[in-house]
């Protein structure tokens, strides 16, 4: 009986051991909080640049999303005093579709806060915005 004890608990403690080795790939994350902080600076191009797109888009088209990311940041400085910081929470990354939601937390001017899941979907080896 004690054998059989003594087993459970090592089987057990492997068990834990092995899951709170497990590594989490915030890669996907890590490049949205990239393309979010090109908005904290006014590069709304970079912005763009990091959506996924499987042509390129017409340039009338292009000016009319970075004409969309200004005017949010627009809203947000009037609004919350500005988006000031961005955080990765987390990252939830497909084990089978090159995909991933990215979980961030923009930090306000006005001491808010707010959690955003951002899809991101991975393409020549790269992490971009759905």
């Amino acid at each position: 009986m004690r054998r059989i004890v003594t087993i459970t608990v090592c089987v057990v403690i492997a068990a834990i051991i092995s899951c709170s080795q497990e590594k989490h790939d915030f890669a996907a994350a890590n490049a949205a909080k990239e393309y979010y902080d090109m908005l904290i600076d006014g590069k709304f191009d970079g912005f763009v640049d990091g959506m996924n797109y499987a042509n390129p888009i017409p340039d009338s088209y292009r000016e009319q999303l970075e004409m969309n990311a200004r005017m949010f940041v627009n809203e947000l400085n009037e609004d919350r005093k500005g988006l000031r910081e961005v955080r990765v929470i987390n990252c939830v990354t497909d084990s089978v579709l090159p995909a991933a939601n990215a979980y961030l937390m923009l930090c306000f001017g006005d001491s808010t806060f707010e959690q955003v899941v951002v899809p991101m979907v991975k393409r020549d080896g790269r992490w971009w915005m759905k």
